[in-house]
């Protein structure tokens, strides 16, 4: 059984192969998109997380998440080489669920991703029924 389905947004294929491999060790399902329009455009698929590479993405992370929330409640994580506070806060204010800094490590992505999924599926897939 798949621990949740992910897709991961990134031009670079380093990045991209990076997350595939870690993610997928972990048991995540995981598709690899090129744009933002691709994860709008796949709007009624259920999938329950973004992983969204903004260094690559036309569109800044605030306008990315926007474009997103418009269509989808799906987890979003922004990865950016941004470190400015305001545009980190501007990306959560916009309906980012987290943001990561690059460099990162991969341990810190899977983190991350466990705390963003729905909450329901995190208990259940420990073993443990929601009440």
């Amino acid at each position: 059984m798949s621990e949740g389905s992910i897709l991961v947004v990134s031009r670079e294929p380093s990045i991209a192969r990076a997350l595939r491999i870690t993610l997928e060790a972990k048991g995540y399902e995981v598709t690899n998109l090129e744009s933002v329009e691709e994860v709008i455009k796949r709007g009624s698929r259920k999938d329950d997380l973004v992983l969204l590479d903004n260094d690559t993405s036309a569109l800044s992370a605030t306008a990315a998440c926007r474009e997103i929330r418009a269509c989808s409640d799906i987890a979003i994580i922004i990865i950016s080489g941004e470190n400015s506070e305001e545009k980190k806060a501007h990306a959560i204010r916009a309906g980012a669920d987290a943001y990561i800094l690059k460099p990162f490590g991969v341990e810190e992505v899977f983190t991350r991703v466990q705390a963003s999924l729905p909450k329901v599926r995190v208990t259940v897939s420990a073993g443990a029924l929601p009440n």
